[in-house]
């Protein structure tokens, strides 16, 4: 039928919408909220339709409808309502920017007359401009956020190629390669009359970032001559597809538009732009949906990470700086550009707010300046005000993110004094759109009802939610933020020299003046990494030339400190110090990190003044040499190591697959020293002897799992020889004949046991290890097979073998600590010989065990474990370490680490992550321990 609303041309609503048939279709505008309901009379066969109240709508493979599925109208479940693909972007939204339709219109054309008259193929046959510069939409082949439709990095990396190439306000830098191999990217994008002084302007822009040295004069000429630097990032999650194809449409107006504030803006500007930062995931991401779009399994999850070791913690690590992408744009921040101001573009969940602008939430972290965070509010609060103007509905603002951890990507900027920004636009299905009942969402966290409210003016109303949508929204914020930006260019550069000024005065002012790093150290390897990790963030490392006294004790020349008296002195001692966090509701995530207690490392923290006969370290081979390790291997021949140097591990795996023979002594004054092959051992040093490398097999479901990436990581960085276990391995059988060594990197027991179910993924890949798998685990440990389940796999690994524990936490009472750093007190021990007197845990939702009482285990019929023993249990008193906990009395003194034997074999529980995020690296070292040490081997 034709459109009953008024027409003009052939057209209705002033929409585009064709009121002749496109094949298969007619076009209504009669339905509510102004979505024009399509004609089911003639379907094509590559979709079908779904009756909703006499209205039939055209459905895709595949549409979601939050809160159930309809029966379609051709004998198939399919989920109520979308538009065809071909017109997906052209449902009335509320109103694009004057500038975004402008840009859209041509393509929008050119598109739909090949729609109409049957020819596809036009679609690729994009105009190109005189001057061989190409809108996203003309590289493309098809608008930004087009349903159904999204950019891989070869795609996405070829716009910026051709923008930079064709167009002089652009440059593009390849910084180096990403975990995977591709390359990594930043756009530079400002005037021709900036980007020909980019080197002045890095100086002008490291005189604000550190002034100490320039007088007043050369301070303020650093303020007035350069513009304001953004640095924003795009898509570190790769599931938050948006940001990628953003990036194009916001290069682009910048590189290009006449219109404000994107003009000014090339003028008063400097934009870093990093297109994503994640370019691996992000052909994850992309081609997992190629392949599923359409099917039934279009919603189904990845079945990896999709950035190799991390997955979604890659935002969890830009203090520790493990991963090749978060060393690039760190080095990039603190060592090129020194922006004044970082825009990280994120995306959440579907059911709440549609976008989230700042200020944050509370806690405020006291290491912050408050005109670093005065800042990020006023500039959040104009993007609020600007969008909310457009007619953009649904933003919330100081609700659900806070400003108290360290070691994410727009927290770490804020301590080294750059207004660091966060937006998160709620999802849609990657590009597939879903329909959201407005009774169906949730309020903000922290906001107690969907109704408005100061941090929520003004609710969405519900509908449609599509890709375009979250590039709208974002799209708005970054025109907002550049008008700020250009309209007040000298006020963010001021403030960041204010900034740098007052961190300095305050780290000679009262409290700690700085840490010494002692030569005694128990592991200099990670001293080692400690100085890396403090050099590669832009900090300051000095050497003593001449002995000195502090804090009650002398200390020979040579000895490293690191001194707070420095403009990013703030993420040094947020890094150093322990955390308290402030009472109050209780942490959502991590509230302690305190990185010398990770890495085991010794600090002594100094109040006096920084000695006189200072050298800068500029690099971590300068301080090799300053760290002298376990004193019991002076004087002793060469090739004997201590396992308390964590790089003794890699130097034992790397001579067992030689095929060289190690003794390992777990008792007396040597204890915990490993010795070379021919050397001979007291029988009560408890000697084991190694003469060949463990078969190590790590436990890796069809799911994407961090643990699992993590424990990749760990294994692969210390040189330690795995393979990859999946559950159609462990469900075959027979596990002893492939593997020596089972690890568990922390899956659940549902995950464990179920896996993922049938029906949402492809079949190879459904199912966990019930019953068949678990079997097979428990006949390869009764066998003599080793079983080292860590985290929540303890629980699993407990059940199958039928322990006599009990997990402390799981007792019903409040006990809680979501992320913090705990004491383990190791016991005398073979397992433990050699280990300081205190270790350092990470416990996340972690697990603390006790043994059962007598009746306990009558009750249960589980038999006494002969020689079950707890090597680490959590400190009897002053549990807590680092950050927060509630009720620690509840895991003091219960073990941390359990080990049993069984069978002809051996099982050893953390109940913690000893490799946790790739932090916890000191705990990684028991881990080891439990691998390698075993006599069942």
């Amino acid at each position: 039928m034709a459109c009953q609303k008024s027409m003009l041309g052939g057209f209705c609503m002033g929409a585009w919408l064709p009121s002749s048939r496109v094949p298969g279709l007619e076009v209504c505008a009669s339905a509510s909220a102004g979505m024009p309901e399509l004609s089911a009379e003639k379907l094509e066969p590559s979709g079908s339709a779904c009756s909703l109240g006499g209205v039939i709508r055209y459905l895709g493979p595949k549409h979601r409808l939050r809160g159930g599925q309809m029966e379609g109208s051709l004998g198939r479940t399919c989920a109520v309502g979308s538009s065809h693909p071909i017109l997906s972007s052209l449902i009335p939204r509320e109103p694009m920017s004057p500038i975004a339709s402008l840009h859209s219109s041509s393509f929008f054309v050119l598109g739909l007359l090949a729609a109409l008259s049957g020819a596809p193929q036009a679609l690729a046959q994009a105009a190109v401009h005189a001057d061989g510069l190409k809108s996203p939409a003309e590289h493309l082949g098809r608008p930004v956020g087009t349903d159904f439709e999204l950019a891989d990095w070869d795609q996405t990396r070829s716009f910026h190629e051709q923008l930079a190439q064709h167009s002089s306000h652009v440059m593009l830098r390849k910084l180096g390669t990403t975990a995977e191999g591709r390359d990594f990217l930043e756009i530079v994008i400002s005037s021709e009359e900036n980007l020909a002084r980019l080197d002045e302007i890095q100086q002008l822009n490291r005189i604000l970032a550190d002034p100490r040295g320039w007088n007043e004069e050369s301070r303020q000429r650093a303020v007035e001559n350069a513009p304001v630097t953004l640095a924003v990032s795009c898509s570190m999650h790769s599931t938050e597809v948006a940001g990628t194809e953003l990036g194009m449409e916001f290069a682009w107006l910048l590189a290009t538009s006449e219109a404000e504030p994107w003009k000014s803006a090339r003028d008063k500007c400097l934009v870093v732009l990093f297109p994503t930062l994640n370019p691996d995931g992000l052909d994850t991401v992309v081609h997992w949906y190629r392949r599923t779009v359409g099917t039934e399994f279009e919603s189904s999850s990845l079945l990896r990470l999709y950035q190799l070791y991390t997955g979604h913690d890659n935002n969890r690590d830009w203090f520790m700086l493990t991963q090749p992408e978060t060393q690039l744009v760190t080095r990039e921040l603190y060592k090129r550009w020194f922006p004044q101001v970082y825009w990280d573009v994120h995306q959440q969940g579907s059911n709440r707010e549609r976008f989230f602008v700042p200020p944050f939430r509370d806690p405020l972290n006291p290491n912050l300046d408050p005109g670093i965070i005065t800042g990020i509010d006023l500039l959040g609060t104009r993007t609020l005000f600007d969008l909310t103007v457009k007619g953009l509905t649904g933003i919330s603002t100081g609700v659900s993110y806070d400003m108290w951890w360290n070691g994410g990507n727009r927290n770490v900027p804020v301590r080294h004094n750059v207004v660091g920004l966060l937006t998160e636009a709620a999802s849609c299905d990657l590009a597939t759109p879903i329909f959201l009942p407005r009774q169906e969402l949730s309020a903000p966290r922290g906001l107690g009802a969907y109704v408005p409210s100061n941090r929520f003016p003004a609710p969405w109303p519900g509908g449609w939610w599509r890709l375009a949508d979250i590039i709208r929204y974002e799209l708005a914020f970054g025109e907002s933020l550049l008008g700020s930006l250009s309209r007040e260019p000298n006020l963010w550069r001021r403030n960041q020299l204010a900034a740098s000024l007052r961190t300095v005065e305050e780290g000679l002012g009262e409290g700690v003046r700085g840490w010494i790093l002692p030569e005694n150290t128990p592991d200099p390897d990670a001293a080692l990494r400690l100085v890396r990790i403090l050099l590669d963030s832009g900090l300051e490392v000095h050497r003593t030339t001449e002995p000195f006294h502090a804090s009650g004790r002398e200390f020979p020349a040579g000895t490293l400190l690191v001194r707070r008296d420095q403009p990013y002195g703030a993420h040094l001692q947020d890094l150093m110090q322990l955390q308290r966090y402030p009472e109050g509701d209780p942490p959502y995530d991590v509230a302690g990190w305190t990185l010398p207690l990770l890495l085991g490392v010794r600090r002594v923290e100094f109040f006096e003044e920084a000695p006189d006969n200072l050298e800068l370290v500029k690099t971590q081979v300068e301080a090799q040499g300053a760290f002298s390790g376990d004193p019991r291997l002076a004087g002793i021949p060469r090739g004997w190591m201590s396992v308390s140097h964590s790089h003794s591990w890699s130097q034992l795996a790397a001579q067992l697959k030689a095929g060289d023979t190690v003794s390992y002594l777990g008792a007396g004054d040597r204890g915990g020293l490993l010795v070379p092959g021919g050397q001979s051992a007291n029988t009560d040093e408890e000697p084991l002897v190694l003469n060949q490398m463990p078969r190590i097999g790590l436990y890796a479901p069809w799911s994407g799992f961090k643990p699992e990436g993590w424990m990749r990581w760990l294994f692969d960085t210390w040189a330690i020889p795995y393979v990859t276990v999946r559950n159609e391995d462990l469900r075959a059988g027979r596990v002893a004949e492939m593997i020596d060594v089972l690890v568990l990197p922390g899956n659940r027991a549902r995950q464990i046991d179920g896996g993922r179910a049938q029906g949402t993924v492809m079949d190879r890949y459904a199912g966990g290890l019930d019953p068949e798998g678990a079997a097979s685990v428990e006949e390869f440990v009764r066998v003599g097979g080793v079983l080292v389940a860590c985290g929540a796999s303890s629980g699993w690994a407990l059940d199958l073998l039928a322990l006599p524990l009990v997990d402390v936490t799981r007792e019903g009472t409040d006990f809680s600590c979501p992320g913090s750093i705990l004491r383990g007190i190791p016991a005398t021990s073979f397992w433990t010989a050699g280990l300081e007197p205190s270790q350092a845990v990470f416990f996340s939702s972690s697990s603390a065990f006790r043994l059962m009482t007598e009746q306990e285990r009558t009750e249960a019929r589980i038999a006494e474990a002969g020689d079950l023993e707890m090597p680490l249990v959590y400190a009897p008193r002053r549990t807590l370490l680092s950050g927060w906990v509630e009720h620690p009395e509840v895991v003091a003194g219960r073990g941390a680490w359990v080990t049993a034997s069984y069978g002809e074999g051996r099982v050893h529980l953390f109940g913690f992550q000893p490799h946790y995020r790739g932090w916890s690296q000191q705990a990684s070292g028991l881990l080891m321990r439990a691998m390698f040490l075993n006599r069942e081997h």
